[in-house]
């Protein structure tokens, strides 16, 4: 009988032991949840992102590589809030397959930063579903939103990760991550 106590014991220890409160950035306004867009750390992950994203190609334009970077580091905090997330992000799935949360997972994250940025109605750049890990053992696989300049190879863009730092949005070159991505088109055939 005390082994059946066990899972739910390391479970209840995780929860209340973890930190488990909402993920705050310092440029989010207190209780708020509104970003404050006046921060200077939020403006230079801005302009990080921009040159970043300038350098995926030649015929760039620089006021999208602008719109782009502030909309995805803006909205992955806004779905931070929006999704009242726990951090670390692994808790937070947990949290979400046991119905406790509805939202969070990688898969809602890149549904909803995809649509976001393709909203944008954007020349110089396309958006991919980027999945990595398909089929593995215990759910490893991860979803993520993939950028390239248009007509480039999906191997050369740049991963955009919102999941990976609970909100905090993270990037890297496709072919520099540690995940192996593949476009979902390849994948789910």
């Amino acid at each position: 009988m005390l082994k059946s106590f066990i899972p739910i014991m390391i479970f209840l220890s995780a929860f209340f032991f973890s930190g488990c409160a909402s993920v705050q950035y310092p440029y989010r306004a207190e209780g708020s949840g509104k970003v404050s867009v006046t921060e200077r750390s939020y403006h230079e992950r801005v302009n990080i992102l921009q040159r970043d994203l300038t350098a995926l190609g030649k015929e760039i334009d620089v006021n999208e590589t602008r719109l782009v970077a502030e909309t995805a580091i803006f909205y992955s905090m806004d779905l931070a809030g929006e999704y009242r997330l726990i951090s670390p992000p692994i808790l937070h799935n947990l949290l979400v397959n046991l119905g406790i949360k509805e939202r969070g997972l990688c898969i809602h994250w890149t549904e909803d930063l995809m649509k976001r940025l393709r909203s944008l109605d954007l020349k110089s750049f396309e958006f991919h579903w980027a999945i990595a890990n398909h089929n593995s053992f215990l759910w490893k696989d991860h979803s993520s939103v993939v950028i390239t300049a248009r007509g480039q190879a999906f191997e050369e863009g740049l991963v955009l990760d919102p999941w990976r730092h609970s909100g905090q949005l993270y990037w890297i070159l496709v072919k520099e991550d540690k995940y192996p991505w593949k476009p979902e088109s390849l994948v789910l055939k």
